[in-house]
């Protein structure tokens, strides 16, 4: 890891501690004191907040926004015009689908997919090993149990549990 001066596209200097053979995508803005792991790549337009951790071997695709004080865990994807809210954790392995929304807070375990143009609230967790179907809103502080599955166009409501395992909407 080595610390690297960054001009981002505002003309802003920030310092960036980033790992071998990372690529950071024209006009990308990357946040100070962020962190960006071996083999990772930041996508064109790419926006990653202060103080976030980029894992080895992650994509940030174009447009997405990463939010301040985030984690993303090692071989994870964030698709184009996704956005991570502040303070947001996306463990190993996951993916984060085009325009999909992860709100503040939330806790995306390994290995889940979030397929796209789907809406996590704030602090939300979902289980390892879940997927989430296209265009599916989850309400702030639901709990989706691991192993579970929400299907396409599904609406989990604030608060909700859903047990580890469970099929909701079809497959």
């Amino acid at each position: 890891m080595k610390t690297i001066t960054h001009t981002n596209p505002n003309g802003k200097t920030v310092q960036v501690n980033v790992g071998e053979h990372v690529t950071i995508g024209p006009h990308a803005t990357i946040g100070d004191d962020s962190t960006i792991g071996p083999h990772s790549t930041i996508g064109e337009h790419a926006n990653i907040g202060e103080d976030s951790y980029i894992g080895e071997n992650v994509t940030i695709d174009e447009n997405a926004i990463v939010g301040d004080g985030s984690y993303i865990g090692p071989h994870s994807t964030i698709g184009e015009n996704a956005t991570i809210g502040k303070n947001a954790i996306v463990s190993k392995n996951s993916y984060i689908g085009d325009g999909s929304y992860i709100g503040k807070g939330s806790n995306i375990c390994k290995n889940v997919t979030i397929v796209s143009h789907s809406t996590i609230g704030k602090n939300v967790t979902i289980g390892s090993y879940s997927t989430i179907g296209s265009y599916s809103t989850i309400g702030q502080n639901a709990i989706i149990g691991e192993n579970s599955y929400i299907g396409w166009n599904v609406t989990i409501d604030e608060n909700a549990t859903i047990a580890p395992g469970s099929i909701v909407g079809s497959k």
